[in-house]
């Protein structure tokens, strides 16, 4: 038994340090991409790239339905179980099909979604981004089923920052050959990216499947019946974060001028560097929180759950230190223009350690089959967040909807927390359990 959990520490040792390499370079794409956007195209290039971003990861987003989630989920109970590529077809050909509708309505409607934000480039834009849609789409597939196999690491490598990192280069290049393109050179930049990326997911995967030394396992297949099922509760839950990371572009698109938006997205962005520690615990943890809650392990789940809050609250207090003491120079990377979005990123970026600190809460939930909880959860704390939204732009311009992100994420994870200890009684925090110490109850005895 010590073997086998000294064994187990080891293996994650291994799997946080590839993690968070992969992570880092994913993350250092999403930064790279904006300040490329910013130094070439200024305030309004990097907000027609929000639009545009926001476009694609809907359309992503309602092409994949959830089941991203859904086989991290069930291929992570057990990735031994011959029934692993079984539910990789079912997601791989359902999402197929509904990103290549998504990337017609893209195409067709790229008119009207120019006409509705008022982005004068943002058409141009979208010819590439409708390119790139099917394969962005399957590229988030394959990383849920690379999660679920134990391969964290490749799957950060499938994700969004990759293909921002890989567009970044292609749009240099572009513009060191052809000096006067203009901004239709992003769409095609980000299109030449994704499918880029997926084509080496692929690869991965026939990779993987060649050099599988175990023999596969006759576990209990799960049924069509159920994979739909949970994948439809993830769909509600990330259409819910979707509202928070999309929609709030979309709604501050409406409320402010193409430079507001630019410099508000500048200090999202930025304020990423902070949850980049909880992109990586949740490209581990999550299977694993999925394996020791199907084989009973509550204690095991329990002390996993604390060891990545508390882990993340580590490494991610310098990232906070450096965004609450030196915003400027932060910002500064981006140009000189955007140093006036010091306040909102010093806002996001207290928001953004709350919920590193709360650890992998959602993640948590989702994984032990209260994913409808934490959908409900998301879905109210959202729905109060585009309220907020629509209340504080108008009233602080940019400044307002740094406010208004900064408390849906505050909000969304303090609830979490709570039905946490209510449901598994559970307590992630790396401080005094303030819950028992409220005499709020657990229906599960404490771990």
């Amino acid at each position: 038994m010590h073997k086998a959990m000294a064994r187990l520490k080891g293996e994650m040792a291994l799997a946080l340090f590839r993690t968070f390499v992969a992570r880092g370079i994913a993350a250092l794409g999403s930064l790279l991409l904006v300040v490329v956007l910013g130094r070439l195209y200024g305030p309004e290039g990097v907000g027609a790239f929000a639009l545009a971003q926001s476009v694609i990861l809907g359309a992503a987003l309602l092409a994949r339905y959830g089941m991203d989630n859904a086989l991290m989920r069930f291929v992570g109970q057990n990735a031994r179980s011959r029934h692993t590529l079984t539910y990789l077809s079912w997601g791989l050909r359902k999402a197929g099909g509904l990103s290549i509708v998504a990337a017609v309505v893209i195409f067709l409607g790229r008119h009207t979604f120019e006409w509705l934000f008022g982005s004068q480039a943002l058409s141009e834009v979208l010819i590439g981004i409708a390119i790139a849609t099917p394969a962005f789409t399957l590229a988030f597939l394959l990383a849920g089923f690379m999660k679920g196999i134990g391969r964290p690491a490749t799957a950060c490598l499938l994700e969004n920052g990759s293909i921002s990192l890989a567009a970044a280069g292609v749009l240099l290049a572009l513009h060191w050959a052809i000096p006067a393109v203009g901004v239709i050179a992003i769409g095609w930049a980000f299109a030449v990216a994704a499918w880029l990326v997926v084509l080496q997911g692929a690869w991965q995967l026939l990779a993987w499947q060649r050099g599988r030394e175990q023999p596969w396992e006759d576990a209990e297949c799960v049924s069509r019946q159920v994979f739909n099922r949970s994948s439809r509760a993830f769909f509600v839950l990330n259409l819910a974060e979707f509202l928070q990371t999309v929609v709030s572009i979309w709604i501050a698109g409406f409320l402010l001028t193409s430079s507001e938006l630019g410099l508000f997205k500048s200090a999202q962005q930025m304020a990423l560097l902070i949850m980049f520690i909880l992109m990586v615990i949740n490209a581990i943890f999550p299977p694993r929180f999925a394996r020791l809650y199907h084989e009973g392990n509550h204690q095991g789940l329990a002390r996993l759950a604390r060891q990545g809050a508390l882990l993340g609250t580590l490494l991610a207090s310098p990232l906070l230190l450096v965004c609450l003491v030196v915003p400027q120079w932060v910002l500064g990377w981006m140009g000189d223009e955007f140093v006036q979005a010091a306040p909102l990123l010093r806002i996001i970026a207290v928001a953004q350690l709350v919920n590193v600190a709360t650890g992998s809460v959602g993640f948590l939930l989702n994984m032990t089959g209260h994913e409808a909880l934490m959908r409900n959860i998301a879905l109210s704390a959202n729905a109060i967040g585009i309220g907020l939204f629509m209340i504080l732009i108008p009233l602080f311009d940019e400044l307002g909807a740094a406010l208004a992100l900064a408390s849906v994420l505050v909000l969304q994870n303090v609830i979490a927390l709570l039905f946490v200890w209510r449901r598994l009684g559970i307590w992630m925090m790396p401080l005094p359990n303030l819950f028992r110490l409220a005499g709020i109850p657990t229906t599960h005895s404490p771990a």
